[in-house]
């Protein structure tokens, strides 16, 4: 069993302009959690900033992929609904 590691804790939030977040609890394998936290950690970043940025970025390829799928998706049925109709 896999114990939980507090990776930032902060009593209260500071009053920023800052959107508005929601805090989730998931879990990942333990060496890819060592490995980003060690990358956090060369590059200065806080771990926080670091899931933010995977976040981000891990929804920008997913939702790419997703959008090229649908593209392709739509295309072939067009295609297909052409020829039907020749």
């Amino acid at each position: 069993m896999m114990e939980k590691a507090e990776v930032y804790e902060v009593e209260q939030m500071p009053e920023t302009n800052a959107p508005k977040m929601i805090k989730i609890d998931f879990s990942v394998p333990e060496n890819l959690l060592e490995d980003a936290l060690e990358l956090a950690k060369a590059e200065g970043w806080k771990p926080s900033e670091l899931h933010r940025v995977f976040w981000e970025k891990g929804f920008a390829v997913h939702a790419e992929g997703s959008n090229k799928r649908l593209v392709n998706k739509q295309l072939r049925k067009k295609q297909a609904d052409k020829t039907e109709s020749e």
